[in-house]
């Protein structure tokens, strides 16, 4: 494009795109007084500083210093020249403008237009296979997955023949290049220099844009061939960690509803909007990134996660968890049960039994808590988890809270876990574990911290040993689970000087033993953090109880021994919560 637009065709272009509406289609914004405000989609923040104005058609960002009016939003965020802006949104308001050319030069459209319309030629002609004789596998395998002829429109699903030239051929006979298409990763090149198709008897998933634009294609095959899932490669308009597949028919509902859904594959988001859980989008893959967080970010800052329960979709949500908080998302994790992926879990229990499962959705906090247990990690590599989330955590009051609850878990004392926290924030400075060096060091000031409850209260005796007595009338029958530290406590209450127990204890206890002597412990009130362990430790001994008699009381009905249930359910009573704080 060259030569001026008119300026009276750059008016009505202006005054026919609202600058809310236009800016609302990229950043989630909010009322406040006449103005609109949202967090500013050209540097990263988690306090709004963009704001909209709608009497003056203008925005700025208070953060940056960025403003303009809706054609210098649009070069910026998309990347345009202001011709080019000017041709989008005039396109968008439904005003014809001519497209003017240089001296000698042809008309021609932008790169990413060129790659649009091609895609949207081969999606066209996927649908077609799909209808077609040729597509009756693919069809039969839609119908045994529940897919309906409304949600394969919907999503515009095809099938690519077997046959290597199919989709080449009728490129061709449409005019386009070889080269761009095999630049889009439609078309492949052979030994011989002869191109082919990329995608053969597979079924088709378009990609798409936001803004709806065709990027790309993934394809599964029909059979037990591999690989079973093969998308487009890099290309000039797709990179797979920048899209979100189904975004562009989810971003209405994630505003209505506030939150979104993020899913792992096709199959999982195409079956949920059709059971009408219209807010699921999927990462296209098992890591989410930073852009398509950001992405995202557009629409909302509360999310889901919803990935398989399967080894890898449990390692990609703890990745993604982080992630999504760094970016000041609120983050949810909702668990499938039995191994199950979202698409298998809403075809057999329906939308109702899903939406239950997504509101009894656990924190980032628990499932990475959870998560840890599960792995059967010890208690110092649980609290590693989790310490980073805690530091980046802005609101002090929401930390505070968090620390809570984190010791309530791993039930140690609020200050064990504060103490590991003030450790991690000096060492690492409050910045994420991103590599497997600052995994070893969380694990390393974890490790170098009194974090068990037990391992505390003998640590605390050691150095307070005039609080012996007052633990011992309150835990009578007290001996730490793990065996150096029992045999510890057992030379605490026998007394004496703790350097004659060395001999006594084998190779692990002496280093334990020197750990608990050496290690400095700065409380500023000793007294209310031994009373604060014992009733941790009193409560985390009635739980257990409880979980045991819980079993029992199992076992006595399973064979019907009614005396038996009666004695349980009695000690059951006496162990309810009493209302000052047991849990």
């Amino acid at each position: 494009m060259g030569g001026p637009i008119p300026a009276e065709a750059l008016e009505a272009v202006r005054l026919a795109t609202d600058i809310v509406q236009l800016v609302g289609e990229y950043v989630r914004l909010e009322r406040r007084g006449k103005n609109y405000v949202g967090l500013c989609p050209f540097h990263a923040e988690r306090e709004p500083s963009f704001t909209v104005s709608p009497d003056k058609q203008i925005f700025y960002c208070f953060g940056c210093g960025v403003g303009g009016n809706v054609f210098k939003f649009l070069m910026l965020l998309e990347n345009l020249t202001f011709p080019e802006a000017v041709h989008k949104l005039a396109e968008r308001a439904g005003i014809a403008l001519p497209r003017f050319a240089g001296a000698g030069e042809e008309p021609k459209s932008r790169p990413e237009e060129e790659a649009w319309e091609v895609n949207a030629l081969a999606r066209d002609f996927f649908r077609q296979c799909l209808k077609r004789p040729e597509g009756r596998e693919a069809r039969e395998y839609l119908e045994r997955r529940g897919i309906s002829s409304y949600t394969q429109e919907l999503f515009q699903l095809g099938y690519a023949p077997p046959g290597w030239d199919n989709l080449a051929q009728f490129l061709s006979s449409r005019g386009c290049p070889v080269k761009l298409a095999v630049d889009l990763g439609l078309l492949a090149v052979g030994e011989r220099g002869r191109p082919y198709d990329r995608f053969r008897h597979r079924l088709i998933f378009p990609i798409c844009n936001a803004q709806g634009r065709v990027v790309g294609f993934g394809a599964r095959v029909l059979d037990e061939s591999q690989p079973k899932y093969l998308n487009t490669p890099e290309t000039p308009v797709f990179s797979k960690g920048k899209v979100l597949f189904g975004l562009h028919l989810a971003k209405g509902a994630i505003r209505e509803k506030g939150y979104a859904i993020i899913m792992e594959g096709y199959m999982d988001v195409i079956t949920a909007h059709q059971h009408g859980i219209s807010n699921a989008v999927a990462s296209l893959g098992t890591s989410l990134t930073q852009d398509q967080a950001r992405l995202l970010s557009r629409y909302t800052r509360r999310v889901v996660i919803a990935y398989d329960s399967d080894a890898a979709g449990v390692a990609a949500t703890v990745r993604g968890l982080d992630l999504l908080q760094q970016e000041g998302f609120s983050v949810r994790v909702a668990v499938i049960p039995q191994g199950k992926d979202p698409d298998e879990f809403i075809r057999h229990q329906g939308r109702e039994r899903w939406n239950e499962l997504v509101e009894r959705s656990l924190t980032l906090l628990d499932y990475k808590l959870d998560w840890a247990v599960k792995k059967g990690e010890g208690l110092s590599a649980a609290l590693a988890q989790v310490l980073p989330n805690l530091a980046a955590m802005e609101g002090e009051l929401e930390r505070q809270e968090a620390i809570k609850h984190v010791a309530a878990r791993l039930s140690v004392s609020w200050e064990a876990v504060k103490d590991a926290l003030r450790r991690y924030s000096a060492e690492a400075g409050k910045k994420w574990a991103k590599s497997d060096k600052n995994v070893k060091r969380v694990h390393t000031i974890v490790e170098n911290t009194p974090l068990n409850a037990e391992l505390l209260l003998v640590r605390l005796l050691l150095r307070y040993p005039e609080y012996l007595p007052l633990v011992q009338q309150e835990l009578p029958g007290f001996s730490p689970h793990d065996p150096d530290l029992s045999r510890i406590y057992f030379f605490l209450c026998r007394q004496g000087n703790p350097a004659g127990w060395m001999n006594e204890l084998g190779e692990r206890g002496q280093d334990l033993l020197g750990y608990l002597l050496v290690e400095d412990l700065p409380l500023e009130d000793p007294a209310r953090v031994v009373r604060d362990l014992i009733a941790n430790l009193r409560q985390r001994a009635r739980r257990l109880e409880r979980e045991r008699l819980i079993q029992e009381l199992a076992e006595a009905e399973r064979l019907g021994d009614e005396g038996r249930v009666q004695r349980v359910l009695s000690r059951l009573q006496e162990l309810l919560p009493t209302g000052r704080g047991e849990n």
